[in-house]
């Protein structure tokens, strides 16, 4: 296994008090990495420590108490931390949702609270709910399941729809099923002593508060329904909750009073109540098939963890051995069998009236046993819903700071990787949290001083390629960082198989996946150097527009106005005026006042399409030099040429309703009309883009000279998923310091151009000047978005187009910079 990059974190190592050294870690769908720290007097004077300001270890310290913190980072940016909270209170859970949009955390003392960031900003999070169990330690949580699961198959990876590479999980329900069998949002939470509590999150605060701008938002306090786990109560040592096809939520835990047990439960929820009416959550909790433990000899439970393989039962018990002898692993799986029932106790049962000759019996059995040299300080088993066993990998992180990759059911050492053993005057630095990225490509591991570590899994026997798993996260929606991580040298083969692949999908697939598809290739090209997120704008433009045509007349509209207009581009007609003609004005009539409100969007479109043909000669010229074509460009996408020429008809029946509404250029002859120029060479190019004509070059070269084209601007951010991150993971292993940027990946390369020094904001096309007061700027891609966007929008056309970028395009997470 490879070690990919390690993050030292300095502020944590001093005066640290963490009791047994606890840090608790937890990845997201989105590859946001959550982790606790328990530390004595580190938060900013300023804001005194408070939760929820966004603020960042560093300057401006000042001496307190002991804290728990929390901190999120992302895993193409692991040097830059993000404070959530602060809290008196010991964190004892950390659990994301299955969106990865929301993080819950449970205290010491009964308190549960669920944080989400403001804005889909990353360093900016607000209280969303709280709940409480008074005089109680919460030990488990786990959110609702909506009850769509994707089945990952490595042996149909050569199939072409991905209705056949990706089936879902057949009869697998929500855990809460609400009105027309919608799943419900909440969670499940289990007690130090027995006491299961649960809350469903109510929608309709939810949403109004999830989408406020202002500083103030409402913390809404949730009353949880209450249920003890068994008969009687005991007090819990350890335990493990995994949710299963049926809905239900499965429970293992074993007490500090009878070690030799491990007790096995199902919880279900229902909503009880007559519809309409308020309607309270019910807790149904029902004893399975439980483990009974040999002899132990000294030996004492140290991990539990309950898991599915290959739709399988299967409990992972680890113990510690006694004198430091290292610790043992056991996996055991639940088998389900027909016993034959005795004559005298068949009776008549069933529709038939035949005697029932087998009866249905579970059981554990143990399939696997492996002694390890060191004390375990975390189990991780692949994440993915694998089909075979040989899909799945169980790691075991120890604290001599070594891993190892065990097999399921026999539990066989497949590799194993040592870290480097670290010390200081406190004693040994030791590994003591791990968990795996969505799509199981990278481990990630935090020490007893919150440092962050990060492995490349092992490819499992059938692992699957790198283009199945890029797929896999188009179809789920989970981010693909990990994956592109790990195939920064075959991104170019990537790519084109993938965009083949997706071409030949039915028109509803690719309808359906078409923005996770853009996201996943824009990231690609960004690190191939090539810009793509035209397209992406490109799109969200043309579908904006289009939705603000209406027909004349209802009665006779076999299409729509769209599609009218795309029949007539079909004919290939070079003057726009002649293809206006041809079309009924009506049906493209918009108010002028929202006409008015959509100039920038207008100026963005011709700005592209000025900037395309401009370019053109030079990038056929370095085709033909380098013979290498780039995986994208747009100049070459017949359907983006397609979307520019369907915008720039309409532009010019809108110019018509208002003038004010059209772009503005600085020309050189003011009898230029730079709309049926544009229209022209877009016309011709639509004819061969693959191989220009001579003519249509010389004239896209003669553009310069006729007016001032705009140049686009460019930020490139420090990430990993760039051309210098391939270059830093390929020369060897990384290593950062938390909140320091690393030189090695910066972008050195500046062209001066206009308005240089100027911020432009890339979804409404502004200029914000040098230094605005507050933006959003992508982590990931450094896209620019306003803060006040809501504010701005007047007209109900602008309000849909920023309601567009409640994420970035690409799937990252906005950051608030001031």
């Amino acid at each position: 296994m490879t070690i990919l990059y390690k993050v030292e974190g300095k502020e944590f190592s001093k005066d640290s008090v963490f009791p047994h050294k606890k840090v608790l870690c937890s990845v997201s769908a989105r590859n946001i990495v959550a982790f606790s720290a328990l530390q004595s007097a580190i938060f900013p004077a300023s804001h005194g420590g408070d939760a929820g300001d966004g603020s960042l270890p560093g300057a401006g310290l000042a001496v307190g108490a002991s804290n728990s913190h929390v901190y999120v980072c992302d895993i193409v940016t692991p040097w830059e931390y993000y404070k959530v909270c602060s809290s008196k209170s010991l964190i004892s859970v950390l659990q994301w949702s299955p969106n990865g949009e929301q993080l819950l955390l449970g205290y010491v003392g009964g308190r549960v609270e669920i944080w989400q960031p403001r804005n889909q900003s990353i360093n900016l999070w607000v209280l969303q709910y709280y709940a409480t169990v008074p005089s109680e330690d919460i030990i488990e949580a786990q959110f609702f399941q909506n009850g769509k699961g994707v089945i990952f198959n490595a042996l149909k990876k050569d199939h072409t729809y991905y209705a056949e590479k990706f089936e879902r999980v057949e009869q697998q329900r929500p855990t809460l099923s609400g009105f027309g069998g919608v799943a419900s949002e909440g969670c499940v939470l289990l007690t130090s002593s027995g006491l299961l509590a649960a809350f469903s999150l109510p929608a309709i605060q939810k949403t109004s508060a999830a989408g406020a701008d202002g500083p103030a938002h409402e913390v809404v306090e949730l009353t949880p329904a209450l249920h003890s786990i068994g008969i009687s109560r005991s007090f819990i040592e350890h335990c493990s909750m995994t949710p299963s096809p049926s809905g239900a939520l499965n429970i293992a835990f074993s007490c500090g009073w009878q070690q030799q047990l491990v007790q096995c439960f199902k919880v279900s929820l229902s909503l009880e109540g007559e519809l309409g009416l308020e309607q309270h959550l019910a807790i149904k909790s029902e004893s399975q098939t439980s483990i009974f433990l040999g002899p132990l000899d000294g030996r004492r439970i140290s991990h539990l963890k309950w898991t599915r393989i290959a739709n399988e039962d299967v409990i992972f018990i680890a113990y510690a051995c006694p004198d430091g002898a290292g610790s043992q692993l056991e996996q055991w799986t639940l088998t389900r069998r027909h016993q034959s029932v005795h004559a005298l106790l068949q009776g008549g049962g069933g529709a038939n009236n035949k005697p029932n000759e087998f009866v249905q019996s579970e059981s554990w059995e143990q399939v696997g046993k492996v002694q390890l040299n060191a004390s375990l300080a975390d189990i991780s088993v692949t994440r993915l819903s694998v089909s075979t066993p040989d899909s799945c990998q169980v790691y075991a992180i120890l604290q001599d700071n070594s891993v190892q990759v065990l097999e399921p059911n026999s539990m066989k050492q497949l590799n194993h990787t040592q870290f480097d053993r670290l010390s200081d005057a406190s004693g040994a630095v030791k590994f003591v949290s791990g968990d795996l990225t969505p799509s199981s490509q990278i481990l990630l591991i935090f020490d007893s001083h919150a440092q962050l570590y990060a492995m490349q899994a092992p490819l499992p026997k059938q692992g699957g390629s790198g283009l199945l798993l890029l797929e896999y996260c188009i179809v789920t929606g989970c981010d693909a960082s990990d994956v592109l991580l790990l195939n920064l040298g075959n991104l170019e083969a990537l790519v084109e198989k993938l965009t083949d692949n997706f071409t030949r999908q039915p028109s509803f697939v690719r309808h359906f996946y078409y923005a996770n598809f853009l996201a996943l290739k824009s990231n690609i090209c960004r690190m191939q150097q090539q810009e793509f997120d035209n397209l992406i704008i490109l799109h969200a433009i043309s579908t904006t527009f289009k939705s603000l045509l209406r027909p004349s007349d209802l009665g006779f509209q076999d299409k729509g106005p769209a599609d009218n207009l795309a029949i007539k581009l079909a004919e290939s007609i070079p003057d726009v005026d002649t293809v206006m003609l041809n079309l009924d004005a009506k049906d493209f009539t918009v108010e002028p006042v929202m006409l008015q409100s959509l100039q920038q969007l207008i100026q963005w479109v011709t700005d592209l399409a000025l900037n395309m043909l401009h370019r053109l000669p030079e990038e056929v010229m370095k085709t033909k030099l380098s013979g290498k074509r780039p995986s994208y460009d747009i100049s070459r996408d017949i359907v983006a040429i397609s979307s520019l020429r369907e915008l720039l008809v309409m532009i010019r029946i809108w110019g018509l309703l208002n003038t004010q509404c059209l772009p503005v250029y600085t020309k050189t002859m003011d009898n230029i009309d730079v709309l049926v120029i544009l229209f022209r060479l877009l016309t011709r190019l639509a004819q061969n883009p693959a191989e220009p004509d001579e003519m249509l070059l010389d004239e896209c070269s003669l553009l310069s000279k006729q007016l001032l084209i705009p140049q686009p601007t460019k930020f490139n951010p420090t990430t990993l998923l760039s051309a210098q991150g391939f270059a830093a993971v390929k020369s060897g292993q990384l290593q950062f310091t938390s909140m320091e940027e690393p030189t090695c990946l910066q972008d050195m390369e500046t062209e001066e151009v206009v308005f240089a020094s100027s911020v432009k904001d890339g979804v409404s096309n502004l200029q914000l000047g040098a230094r605005p007061s507050h933006i959003r700027r992508c982590a990931r891609c450094g896209f620019v978005f306003v803060n006040n966007a809501s504010k701005v929008a007047k007209t109900s056309a602008l309000k849909a187009w920023f309601s567009k970028w409640l994420h970035c395009h690409c799937g990252g997470f906005w950051k608030q910079v001031h």
